[in-house]
């Protein structure tokens, strides 16, 4: 059992969150105290619950968010900060980056901001775009520029007392040993290195896991299990220090983050100065909640059993020469080897690593290290190294060190290249030697999940190049920063907005109402509810092929576990079969048709024997299909949908074609995303007297209604649903949840028991529906000015295995004009099916690919034209009355008045002057700015959304119940704004209660972005016949305070509650209204390792009169940096064979961390600009953000563009992928070694 199960399910303290079980989200985070076995004094610091064995903690004092601050107590200051900042949205992982800063300031009370953002590598946030909690974090920083910022009280940090003692903790209580029997396993925990050999050598035959931080669990999934677990956390011989003139020795059970201490207070020091690039390498290990659990030993013991682990422990000290001692059990002795011996040569059985030794470098040594990753932070590389070079005078002085990690398991030194370097004096040809032998030597290994061997071949290259032009210097000053590495300094934010103090707390820029509640842990989400009485746990058996007939499912094998109660199949339901947008069926029946489809569902006594029974469940399948997995399979097969295919014509495109002076053409590809929200997939099902309660994590608590209803064949009235609050949706629950609301409604209604249904983040991946790929060719034709007269689209859409995924080929087909006239268009449409599930929607899900496709294509006209795409773009922008794309009339358009004064604010053309200055004496770092636009139209579609206003007469406290559903957005807190101003009230007067199917039936999805100004005008409509109720009672005693308003009210039986339904028609044709806004986007690029970095971002927008400024710009900030994932990191891997998705976790899915923001990020909202179509004269703001990042690809491509004209003298255009990783980023280049020149 996991730190993390004991406090969720055995101590009740939901607080603490989890999701990936892979120490990669950071939402499990908690601290320990406890005294270390090297240490008199008690330490404190943060790790990630998930992965931490139960036992492992015994005798520590483990503090979770719930204990820090709580509504009742008081809460923390790290907890009133992230508020305050409006640091939270959906607020799942709030809990996390609470106790991480905890722990932080326990470390590091005087802390800096540049610690603070170097120690948030493990905290993930698909919400905010991390500014605001970052901001909030470093105002506890000494040295930050934020307003509000202040040091942390030392009283504040040792509040926790022992409950044992009523003191702090003293850490004597987790000294002594341990022999443990545990589920049929023996747990162990010796003192001392003679106690270990003892158990070791009485358990030589069974198989048994020395374990320290257990941080490999998180990738190694199926290692074990074990007869035998031995923790090593009070072995004293393991935690050994010593530092001579001539090495240091460290124990094996030195942390990563002692070991980052030790490097930095002995980097100064003669023959050690190597340790530095060892520090700053081992920063961007993993995260520094792992490095706080996990060992040096720890971490050399998962490359010895693993070779294909990319570890940078390990790289980084085989360069440096070091050595490993090691503990014999069977004869007690100790020796000390080689650390590549150890990797290589030594048999571990019945052995202890015990220390490791790095010896002292000659003052000649240059030492560089390296690692390249998909993302900046908490990613494993896709090439690490590390270089020693004993050099002077122009002339390697011996047998260099080049260690190399990614290539594969089998590379660890470039020997031939070491060989050929030795004793050579350094020239132009020999450093073109040494490339050629280093590309001919390597021999990567292929894989899906990895970058491709031409690129880490290449990237290897290019490190050494790296090294060698730092040390031979160059006499051309454009490549002289090819040597260095892209820095990133501390990022910054600045916010500018309009409030209206005449419509106040409505319009004012103000925290969240729920917001400490998150911060705290107490904001209660469907998996924190308290279990109850007999209540099973589900999980679903998938299939694991993406197509092919089934011939039977044998649940057998899962049913003989005990603790496995049922297993439920497509027999056992009602009705199977459901209507779209859902899936045609809840559990196949006869054919498979991806990877991932339900098959059934296992319940089980527990969560984790749910799991592991599900995947014991056999299928046998009859007849097994290569699956379908690109549109261009699809259409080589003849697997499009025909029948939706959507042609759209605009003008005359014919005539037009003849009349331009210049065309051009070209492609865009996009891949899919997933949501990742924070919070996987719940629902909760409990029978009652006459139906069933439902609790689901749903943005559409109707659909999910009429799911779990029409499953058991029951009217909806049979089935309660409410929506506490949901941990993150961006689309990914408003359709996909039926399928867990039928599954858990089915389970609990066949078993008269509550079930409770939550997916495993592996499970949630594959099963549901993601952002689908696209894939698109254009010609477009202009004047000689730059003047688009027209454009053809020709654009194929993943849709996946059904056709109810069209959807978003038309949808997105109305977005691809975007803020740009063209007066002559041909878009068509194709929705081609795969072997995937139907794809869903996902954030801004018409807008993100129209925005790549168009902003794309005036890009590639630009640089046609020899012109800066600002221009371009500038010239075709829309005007005030001019048709759109889908017939709408642009009324109040503002675009040119966003463009305009964003240029000016930012200034473009000056900054844009200084980069090609930039490029024009840079070879190896190039940059690129560009400005992006967005068009987002908005709808009140469907039946709205009701609101329930009720005032408490007896002290005038008010309740407001509404059919929108809170993820983060906002919906509760401007809901209260608009009914505290409609009544007059504070706002603390007010609480908006959770979604409920029987107060507000009928409910739309909330979606679209327009959920929250809907659902306020509800609530203010509700509001309104009150206070029109109310009016006669005021006028009769004018001076009557509200509660005795109130009183008065309800004694002359006045009705107190009123309902209202927000009824909004759609505009026409369809939409109401646009939000705009415009960005400039500026990167930098590394252009021998395709790293970049976005070193500032420009925002404006035109929101109207913003109904909540601060959360406004925090939903623009979240679309921003999900976005940006989008376009530079985010894809699902998909096995060719098999069809199932390989990327299905933290370890190898990577959205954006707190590094992969803007470093200088400034977001303006236009003033003076109400929305006579909007509610309150507002916006919604939600999605038109995502769009505008799309700028960060297309800067990193001017940048690269410019670097291919400096290699190669050409201009051409880059064609536009998604996400423009690392990797294609470098290979579109083009480099090859000739020009690797010093």
């Amino acid at each position: 059992m996991s730190l993390n199960e004991y406090l969720r399910e055995k101590a009740g303290l939901k607080g603490t969150k989890v999701m990936c079980r892979e120490a990669g989200c950071g939402c499990c985070a908690v601290t320990v105290s406890h005294l270390p076995t090297d240490s008199n004094t008690v330490k404190t610091y943060s790790v990630q619950s998930c992965l931490t064995p139960l036992y492992a903690v015994d005798g520590w004092q483990i503090s979770t968010v719930e204990g820090i601050g709580s509504q009742r107590d008081g809460f923390h200051p790290i907890q009133e900060r992230i508020a305050k900042f409006n640091g939270t949205q959906c607020g799942y992982c709030t809990p996390g980056m609470v106790m991480n800063m905890y722990g932080l300031l326990h470390q590091k009370p005087n802390i800096t901001a540049q610690e603070v953002e170097d120690n948030f590598d493990g905290n993930i946030c698909r919400c905010t775009g991390y500014r605001p909690i970052l901001d909030a974090m470093k105002s506890f920083s000494e040295d930050a520029n934020i307003p509000g910022r202040k040091a942390i009280d030392i009283e504040d940090l040792n509040k926790n007392l022992c409950p044992k003692t009523g003191e702090t903790c003293s850490g004597n209580c987790g000294s002594r040993s341990l022999d443990l029997e545990i589920s049929g396993a023996r747990w162990y925990r010796p003192l001392t290195l003679a106690d270990l050999g003892k158990v070791m050598k009485a358990n030589k035959d069974k198989k048994t896991r020395l374990f320290f931080g257990n941080t490999s669990t998180g990738i190694y999934k199926n290692d074990g299990p074990f007869d035998v677990y031995v923790d090593l956390h009070r072995v004293k011989e393991l935690f050994s220090f010593q530092a001579t003139d001539t090495n240091v020795r460290l124990g094996a059970a030195t942390t990563l983050t002692q070991f980052l201490e030790k490097l930095r207070g002995h980097q100064e020091k003669p023959g050690f100065k190597c340790f530095s690039q060892v520090h700053k390498h081992l920063k961007v290990v993993a995260n520094v909640m792992v490095r706080n659990a996990g060992s040096i030993g720890g971490n050399l013991m998962i490359k010895h059993n693993h070779k294909d682990f990319p570890s940078d422990i390990f790289t980084t000290l085989e360069a440096a020469g070091a050595q490993v001692e090691i503990f014999d059990t069977a004869s007690s002795a100790k020796k000390t080897v080689p650390l590549l011996e150890f990797m290589t040569s030594v048999n571990m059985s019945g052995k202890v690593l015990t220390a490791v030794i790095l010896p002292r470098l000659a003052d000649n040594v240059v030492y560089r290290t390296f690692k390249i990753t998909p993302r900046w932070q908490n990613a494993h590389a896709y090439v690490n190294a590390a270089f020693k070079i004993p050099f002077a005078d122009m002339t390697v002085k011996g047998q260099p060190s080049i260690v190399l990690g990614g290539i594969s398991a089998d590379t660890i030194h470039a020997k031939k290249t070491e060989t050929f370097l030795a004793n050579k004096k350094l020239s132009a040809a020999v450093v073109k030697e040494a490339y050629s032998t280093l590309r001919d030597e390597l021999v990567p290994t292929e894989s899906p999940l990895e970058s491709s061997a031409k690129y880490r071949k290449e990237l290897a290259s290019g490190l050494l190049y790296k090294v060698l032009l730092g040390l031979c210097g160059t006499k051309n000053p454009k490549v002289r920063t090819g040597a260095e590495d892209l820095h990133r300094p501390v990022s910054s934010g600045l916010q500018t907005y309009q409030e209206m103090a005449r419509e106040f707390p409505l319009k004012h820029a103000l925290p969240k109402v729920t917001s400490t509640l998150q911060a705290s842990g107490e904001a209660v989400f469907v998996n924190d509810m308290p279990k109850f009485q007999q209540e099973l746990f589900a999980a679903f058996a998938i299939a694991d092929v993406g197509s092919a007939i089934i011939g039977s499912i044998d649940p057998s094998e899962a049913l003989k576990i005990p603790g496995v109660t049922h297993f439920l199949s497509a027999k056992d339901t009602l009705c199977n079969d459901f209507p779209q947008p859902m899936n045609p069926e809840l559990f196949a029946t006869k054919e498979v048709f991806y990877a991932g489809q339900p098959l059934g569902l296992v319940l089980a006594e527990t969560q984790p024997l749910a799991i592991e029974a599900a995947k014991k469940v056999k299928v046998n399948y009859s007849k097994v299909m290569t699956p379908i997995l690109t549109v261009e399979d699809s259409l080589a097969r003849g697997k499009e949908f025909e029948s939706k295919r959507k042609t759209t014509v605009i003008g005359n495109p014919d005539d037009a074609w003849k009349s331009v002076d210049h065309t051009v053409e070209g492609t865009v590809s996009m891949g899919s995303q997933y949501h990742f929200y924070m919070e996987t997939q719940v629902t909760l099902a409990v029978p009652s007297e006459d139906g069933i309660d439902l609790y689901a994590s749903t943005q559409n608590s109707d659909l999910c209604q009429f799911a779990a209803s029409r499953v058991i064949d029951k009217p909806m009235h049979f089935i309660n649903i409410t929506v506490p609050r949901v941990g993150g949706g961006f689309g990914g629950k408003s359709l996909d949840t039926s399928t867990l609301a039928a599954a858990a409604s089915l389970g609990a209604y066949k078993t008269k028991r509550p079930v409770r249904l939550s997916l495993d983040l592996s499970s949630n991946m594959r099963m549901l529906g993601k952002r689908p790929p696209y894939k698109a060719t254009y010609k477009a034709g202009f004047t000689k000015e730059g003047d688009v007269q027209v454009i053809e689209v020709d654009y194929m859409v993943d849709v996946g295995f059904t056709e109810d995924g069209s959807f978003f080929t038309t949808y997105s087909m109305g977005y691809l004009d975007m803020c740009y006239h063209v007066p002559n268009w041909k878009i068509v449409g194709k929705s081609m099916m795969t072997n995937k599930r139907t794809m869903v929607a996902v954030r801004a899900p018409g807008s993100v690919p129209a925005a790549l496709i168009s902003e794309s294509i005036f890009e590639h006209v630009a640089q046609a034209l020899g012109k800066h795409s600002t221009v371009v773009k500038e010239l075709n922008l829309y005007s005030e009355k001019q048709t759109d794309l889908t017939g709408h009339v642009l009324n109040n358009c503002t675009v040119r008045e966003l463009w305009r004064r964003l240029k000016d604010v930012a200034e473009v053309d000056a900054r844009i002057r200084q980069i090609n200055a930039f490029n024009q004496e840079n070879q190896w770092k190039k940059r690129g700015i560009t400005m992006t636009t967005c068009k987002y139209g908005m709808c009140y579609f469907g039946a709205g959304h009701g609101a329930t206003v009720t005032i408490f007469a007896r002290d005038g406290s008010v309740q407001i119940s509404q059919g929108g559903v809170e993820m983060g957005q906002g919906l509760y807190t401007k809901v209260a704004q608009g009914v505290a101003h409609i009544l007059g009230v504070p706002l603390d007067n007010i609480k908006v209660r959770p979604n409920q199917g029987v107060i507000s039936p009928n409910s739309v999805v909330s979606g679209g972005s327009v959920a929250s100004e809907s659902s306020m005008q509800a609530a203010i409509g509700a509001a309104e016949i009150l206070r029109e109720r109310m009016k006669p009672i005021k006028e009769k005693f004018p001076d009557a305070d509200w509660k005795t308003l109130c009183e008065k009210s309800n004694a002359s039986k006045i009705d107190l509650t009123a309902r209202f339904l927000n009824e909004h028609r759609m505009g026409s044709p369809y939409i109401n209204y646009h939000t705009y806004c415009v960005a400039v986007t500026e990167t930098e690029v590394d252009v021998l390792t395709g790293e970049s970095q976005i070193r500032r971002v420009d925002i404006m927008a035109d929101y109207g009169e913003s109904l909540n400024p601060m959360i406004d710009i925090g939903q623009t900030e979240g679309g921003f940096v999900m976005g940006l994932g989008n376009f530079a990191s985010e894809d699902t891997i998909f096995d060719s064979k098999t069809g199932q998705i390989l990327n299905d976790g933290t370890w190898n899915y990577k959205p954006p961390t707190t590094k992969d923001i803007p470093i200088d990020w400034r977001i303006h909202l236009l003033p003076d600009t109400p929305n006579p179509s909007g509610i309150r004269s507002s916006k919604a703001t939600g999605e038109p953000s995502i769009a505008l990042s799309v700028g960060g690809l297309l800067a990193n491509k001017q940048a690269l563009q410019s670097a291919r004209k400096d290699l190669f003298g050409k201009e051409d255009f880059i064609p536009v992928v998604a996400p423009f990783t690392v990797e294609r980023a470098q290979q579109s280049v083009g480099l090859n070694e000739s020009l690797l020149a010093v």
